[in-house]
């Protein structure tokens, strides 16, 4: 009896425990679906953006770019900007980017993560201390204000000869099961990578009031878009990825559930088959 009521406790715990993922489940699709609604524009934005800039910067000679932003070829250290969720229960989303990460971060390097697992789990790593600044608690977006506060940053780090790249880490949503974590340089460009991506320019550009003024003001719009909205293609990843966890947990409490009923029933009809057994042995006996 002792065997039969402790799986009756597993089995009700389990069920209950289906409850909530299903309808973590539930509420995860239905955020995927408007944020998947949502990123319709701004990809569109984004896209356009993309193509405008580099058609900009292949009017703009390399002399006259890294005469405002030098190359820093002298500084042995790099700005990691890492995108991860403050929540969990999201599947490998999290550990793939900081699996990433592992690979390309040095002594040497700065940190600036965006979401507390993130935080979490570079402190755990014993990276804590190159962590120069955290964004958490953001919400189930990623705002334009903290990609712009974050490009901001990266660029007086570069301007101050303290970094000599930036790279971005983020979760790049493929379709609702498939997502892959990702590492993007942001900066500096590639100048004459963009030139050769723009044979055939469409018309020829002139700045006003001249080139210089124009870089200074683009550039930290360009990065604080990118990081928006790579932010926000990490965030539908989250949610996804999230789904996912949560459909398959939903899976295995109904798997479980069905096998402590088999273990139920089979241990309750050898208790009844022993009993009966016992009632019968007692009859003869008498």
């Amino acid at each position: 009896m002792a065997n039969l009521n402790s799986l009756k406790n597993r089995i009700s715990v389990v069920r209950n425990t289906r409850k909530i993922t299903n309808a973590m489940q539930l509420v995860s699709t239905a955020k995927l679906r408007k944020i998947r609604t949502e990123f319709a524009s701004v990809d569109a934005y984004l896209n356009l953006l993309q193509d405008t800039f580099t058609e900009l910067m292949a009017h703009v000679e390399p002399r006259d770019f890294f005469n405002i932003f030098p190359e820093n070829k002298d500084v042995d250290c790099h700005l990691h900007i890492v995108m991860t969720s403050d929540l969990g229960l999201c599947g490998s989303y999290n550990h793939n980017i900081i699996k990433l990460l592992k690979t390309k971060l040095r002594k040497q390097d700065k940190i600036i993560v965006i979401g507390l697992k993130g935080y979490s789990m570079i402190s755990s790593i014993g990276a804590g201390e190159q962590i120069i600044a955290k964004y958490t608690e953001i919400g189930e977006k990623v705002s334009y204000e903290i990609g712009s506060l974050i490009s901001r940053k990266a660029l007086e780090l570069y301007l101050d000869k303290k970094i000599s790249k930036v790279y971005f880490y983020y979760t790049e949503f493929i379709n609702n099961i498939l997502q892959e974590a990702v590492v993007l340089k942001l900066f500096p460009f590639d100048i004459p990578e963009m030139k050769d991506s723009k044979p055939e320019l469409s018309a020829t550009i002139e700045f006003e009031p001249n080139s210089e003024v124009v870089l200074k003001n683009s550039i930290p719009l360009y990065l604080g878009s990118m990081i928006f909205g790579l932010g926000t293609s990490s965030k539908i990843s989250e949610m996804a990825s999230r789904r996912n966890a949560m459909e398959n947990a939903t899976k295995n409490a109904d798997d479980l559930v069905k096998d402590l009923m088999l273990q139920f029933n089979r241990k309750r009809q050898s208790n009844i088959t022993q009993e009966i057994n016992e009632i019968v042995a007692g009859a003869d006996a008498t």
